[in-house]
């Protein structure tokens, strides 16, 4: 079992996680009020086989501009590598170089209860891989330089992608008057939010309902059917969160509900829609005296495509099927928020359902704690077991339940400047992932 090491930073979802879009402020009283907002600067370097050696940095801020605001800027670049269009080309060099930015929850000034967030990237890469046949039967094929090969597509090319996310709170529940709940920590817990989490749905927690505009451009130069897969559409969810504190829930429940619909429209590939559900549920358990939380996390999700039809190509004798979802939209496993052990997008077809567990704790043990060498503060870290198990198929049945993929590992996790930062490992059938990222997975 070979690892396939992995390094991905955003802050927030667009393509294949879900977004946070819960609002609320937050106070931290181990801090004065005039020092609530905070920055953070991390220079980060990995090597992995389809990037080279690749070094970067990150800028977290949050609390600047409006005090419920979080931004995250990322430029990273690696180091030359061979690339080449086919077996008989001579090989050329190209190497990684890109940019993701991230500005969530600025709050216009004609409405109280309006939420706009944006998320994009410009990045190049010079040894994509695209799984063109995303089936739970496929296999995985990275010795092959045959252009031909689609398990999976391995090619130079952009990942350009845009998202704009506007979230409407509604009058309901904990913000029926008061829109932002003011979430107060203490070490990096939250110490006034004991009678909440977990109450009567809609009315309790927080209700939002918003339109996300989306486009995405991927260019795979080996691909000759499509050098260019592109996207661009609307999405609509409805999303409620009952639970004590969003970002590192110890009890309660979320739940979110998706449309999202590509018309075909400008230089879409082709049209397509898809439905989805998420639903998470946290259980708090009794500490042991050396920890600070113990919980339980729970997740379910699911999605399909109504348009997908598995009967017909999008071009004669192509591989693309008619009215399919992009490989990293609709019903799509793999990556680091759903199946952490397999390929970004690994698996893709019209239907999948998936489920996790995870254990996380947070010790007493904080050798970052109060160290007056540190630029920012970093309240707790966490430790974390999990367990996920997913599949894909052609139609919505019980077939979805049978010979499902699974992956099982461990976390080590820390909130720094009031966003939790993960580090990810995870074993499956076809090897092992190691990720890097911010925020829960779920």
């Amino acid at each position: 079992m070979c690892m396939k090491c992995k390094f991905i930073l955003a802050y927030c979802a667009a393509l294949s996680f879900p977004t946070l879009a819960s609002e609320f402020t937050v106070e931290d009283l181990n801090r004065s009020e005039d020092k609530q907002n905070t920055w953070v600067v991390l220079p980060y370097a990995f090597s992995t086989d389809s990037m080279g050696l690749t070094a970067g940095a990150v800028l977290l801020l949050d609390g600047f501009i409006q005090p419920q605001m979080t931004m995250v800027f990322t430029v990273f670049a690696g180091e030359d590598l061979d690339t080449q269009y086919g077996p008989n080309d001579t090989p050329d060099q190209a190497r990684a170089k890109g940019g993701i930015y991230s500005i969530s929850g600025y709050r216009p000034s004609f409405s109280d209860r309006l939420f706009i967030s944006s998320l994009g990237s410009y990045a190049y890469y010079p040894n994509q891989r695209l799984y063109l046949d995303g089936s739970n039967s496929s296999e995985q094929n990275l010795s092959t330089t045959d252009p031909n090969n689609i398990s999976p597509l391995q090619t130079q090319g952009y990942n350009n992608w845009f998202n704009v996310n506007f979230s409407y709170i509604l009058p309901w529940g904990e913000s029926k008057h008061n829109v932002l709940p003011d979430i107060q920590l203490r070490r990096g817990l939250p110490v006034n939010r004991d009678h909440v989490g977990g109450g009567q749905v809609f009315t309790s927690g927080q209700t939002l309902l918003g339109t996300e505009l989306f486009y995405t451009r991927w260019t795979a130069d080996r691909f000759t059917e499509a050098p260019s897969l592109n996207t661009n559409g609307i999405r609509l969810f409805l999303e409620h969160d009952n639970t004590d504190y969003p970002s590192n829930p110890s009890r309660g429940y979320a739940f979110k509900a998706t449309s999202s619909i590509d018309f075909g429209l400008a230089n879409s590939t082709q049209s397509w829609n898809s439905l989805e559900f998420d639903y998470k549920h946290y259980i708090e358990l009794p500490t042991l005296p050396w920890m600070r939380q113990s919980v339980l996390a729970f997740n379910a999700w699911t999605a399909y495509s109504p348009s997908w039809d598995n009967n017909k190509k999008l071009n004669p004798g192509g591989i693309l099927q008619k009215n399919q979802t992009p490989m990293w939209e609709g019903a799509h496993l793999g990556g680091w928020n759903r199946m952490r052990a397999y390929d970004s997008n690994r698996f893709n077809d019209k239907a999948a359902v998936y489920g996790a567990a995870e254990y996380r704790f947070i010790p007493q043990l904080n050798p970052m704690a109060d160290q007056k060498w540190n630029p920012f503060p970093i309240d707790w870290f966490q430790l974390v077991l999990f367990a996920e198990v997913g599949r894909v198929a052609e139609q919505y049945n019980t077939e979805l339940f049978k010979d499902m993929k699974y992956d099982v590992g461990f976390s080590v996790r820390a909130l720094a400047a009031k966003t939790p930062v993960r580090f990810d490992m995870a074993w499956g059938e076809e090897g092992s992932s190691m990720w890097v990222m911010l925020n829960q997975p779920f």
